[in-house]
């Protein structure tokens, strides 16, 4: 791949990690819904892999419900389904990546919505969750990680990646708080890997995951 198709294919990317606010971020990913997963694979993207072998370690496969934070295109509910969780439910603040999930038709159920606001499910309605490059630089802020914490069962595990600016004390900082309160405990974590290797930027993540108190 030359550098010139590279920079393609993650100058979007960048954009997002610059933007200021949820709006704007849900419009950049709008007008990059119908490219998203060319340039993604294009440089190699390990994110939604990372996150559900990491969930598997914990979460045995079955009907129970799943919730996928940051659908996007639908990449990560077409490895959970293939893997053993039909019941896939998800949400995003991009309705251009929304309509590209639900032309896959593997989602029981795709609604707006925007990580670090409530979320319009009940307490305790997945056996556990999932959030693929979401919790990253002008992405979801931390705090998104409680509603996740309150619409998972307790006893279910939410398995995420951490990256950029989050990386670090940042996030161990916000996993200390839920721990210390009580609605959580961590029981596993990846080792550092680069979620674009084929790509021109080292971009280093973490996988990390929960168990739901």
């Amino acid at each position: 791949m030359t550098t010139s198709s590279q920079d393609e294919k993650t100058q979007e990317l960048h954009k997002v990690y610059a933007s200021d606010s949820a709006e704007k971020t849900s419009e950049i990913y709008d007008g990059w819904s119908s490219e998203y997963e060319e340039h993604m694979k294009g440089v190699g993207y390990t994110h939604p892999a990372m996150v559900a072998s990491m969930l598997t370690r914990h979460q045995p496969p079955g009907d129970d419900p799943v919730l996928d934070a940051g659908t996007g295109t639908g990449i990560m509910g077409e490895i959970l389904t293939a893997v053993g969780y039909p019941n896939v439910v998800g949400f995003d603040a991009s309705e251009g990546m929304l309509a590209r999930a639900a032309t896959k038709n593997i989602y029981q159920d795709l609604r707006p919505g925007l990580l670090g606001q409530p979320l319009a499910y009940a307490d305790d309605s997945f056996a556990a969750a999932v959030a693929s490059g979401v919790f990253t630089q002008g992405h979801a802020p931390l705090d998104g990680l409680d509603e996740l914490v309150r619409a998972v069962r307790p006893g279910g595990h939410i398995a995420f990646s951490i990256s950029r600016t989050y990386l670090g004390e940042v996030f161990e900082t916000k996993a200390r708080s839920l721990e210390d309160a009580g609605r959580w405990r961590r029981v596993d974590a990846s080792g550092h890997y680069n979620s674009a290797p084929l790509g021109d930027d080292v971009l280093t993540a973490q996988v990390f995951t929960f168990a739901v108190s």
